[in-house]
């Protein structure tokens, strides 16, 4: 099971059907237990409203775990998923993010940095809801890293995914002192096709040591900043779930200011994104 136990704070927006309706695909697909987060005080009003909101999304009132809590919602909804050792939580997220909020930071974004467990970010759920067709899977060289690729592969197998791509992006040490030094564009050029070509074959070579079967794996090796690269590429291949390891630690205020590449591809979602956390 790629998922044991998933969760969705429940809200009365526009998209909020639609969230909800993709909550329970995934449940679905993944044999899962559903949780839903309600975050407002418990009043008969909410409790009907909750009730014809499920009931139009298809969903078994008695079938579902409702939680409900008070407070800042992104800290009760952190805390529901904790106490409910929740494995994936589902989130809208816009497109795009003002500036004044990226820095101030949206309920979505709280979300994604702190969350132990992993996070699915939707940009536009649909009614009814679509599968993943295109999985772009950015790939760590670690013990963690090989997790996240193999819950991706399930997951794509799981939704008879067209497309299973895994991105590795790079950077040349010093690749900006060779212009300074030498002047030789040329010779700068060449530089960055040895270290592609290098980063191609170990990136060839960690897919080979997964022995994932039932899909067509694809590689592409991205030279530049992390996140940026990854996010252009996405939107070339026309991929609809971006999927990457989430950091160990819970990213803080220096990390939006010097940006983790998380921050980069949240500022500008190119589209859905999977974080996962195999801690």
């Amino acid at each position: 099971m790629i998922f044991k136990k998933i969760a969705l704070a429940v809200t009365f927006s526009p998209n909020g059907k639609a969230l909800l309706q993709e909550a329970g695909r995934l449940n679905r697909l993944f044999g899962s237990k559903l949780v839903l987060i309600n975050i407002s005080a418990n009043s008969d009003n909410n409790e009907k409203e909750l009730g014809e909101l499920i009931s139009s999304s298809g969903l078994d009132y008695n079938e579902v775990h409702i939680v409900r809590k008070e407070g800042d919602p992104a800290k009760a909804i952190l805390k529901a998923c904790e106490e409910e050792e929740v494995d994936l939580l589902i989130a809208g997220a816009l497109e795009k993010e003002k500036t004044i909020k990226y820095y101030h930071g949206s309920i979505a974004r709280k979300i994604m940095r702190e969350a132990r467990c992993s996070v699915l970010m939707k940009i536009t759920p649909k009614i009814p809801p679509v599968p993943y067709k295109g999985f772009c899977v950015s790939v760590e060289f670690s013990a963690c890293g090989e997790y996240t690729v193999k819950l991706a592969h399930d997951f794509a197998k799981l939704e008879k995914a067209e497309n299973f791509t895994l991105v590795k992006e790079f950077q040349v040490p010093g690749l900006a002192m060779t212009v300074y030094d030498s002047g030789s564009i040329q010779e700068t050029e060449q530089t960055r096709i040895f270290w592609e070509k290098e980063e191609e074959e170990k990136l060839k070579f960690f897919a080979r040591e997964l022995n994932l079967c039932g899909l067509e794996i694809k590689t592409a090796c991205l030279y530049g900043k992390e996140g940026y690269e990854a996010g252009k590429f996405v939107k070339k291949i026309d991929a609809d779930l971006l999927v990457l390891t989430g950091p160990k630690d819970r990213l803080k205020f220096f990390d939006r200011i010097f940006q983790h590449d998380i921050e980069f591809l949240f500022q500008n979602l190119p589209c859905d994104l999977l974080i996962v956390k195999p801690y």
